[in-house]
C-alpha cells in the first residue's frame, strides 16, 4: 500500500464502521420492538392462567395451615394416640423402604 491509499482506505474503514454502527442500532430497535410485539400477546394468553394458578396455591395454602392447626389441636388432646400413630406410620415406612 502506497501512502496516498491509506488515508483513502482509513476514511472507508471509518465510514464502514459509521454505517455498520447504524445497522446494529437499527437492528436493536427492531429486536426490541419485536420483542414487545410477541410478549403482550403472551401475557394476554397466559395472564388468566397465572391468575388461576395464584388463586389455587392460595387456597392449597390455605387447607394446608388448616390441616397442620387441626393436628397441632390432635396432638395436644391425644398426645400419647398420637405418639403411637407417629411410631406406626414410621415403623411401616421403613419396612416398606427397606423392601
Amino acid at each position: 500500500m502506497t501512502a496516498a491509499q491509506t488515508p483513502a482506505a482509513e476514511a472507508k474503514a471509518a465510514a464502514d464502521a459509521k454505517s455498520l454502527a447504524a445497522e446494529i442500532a437499527t437492528l436493536r430497535h427492531e429486536i426490541a420492538t419485536l420483542a414487545r410485539a410477541l410478549k403482550e400477546p403472551a401475557q394476554d394468553a397466559l395472564g388468566p392462567i397465572g391468575d388461576e394458578a395464584a388463586r389455587l396455591a392460595d387456597r392449597l395454602t390455605e387447607q394446608g395451615e388448616r390441616a397442620a392447626a387441626t393436628l397441632g389441636r390432635q396432638v395436644e388432646e391425644q398426645p400419647v394416640l398420637s405418639l403411637l400413630l407417629a411410631f406406626a406410620v414410621g415403623f411401616l415406612g421403613g419396612r416398606l423402604l427397606s423392601r
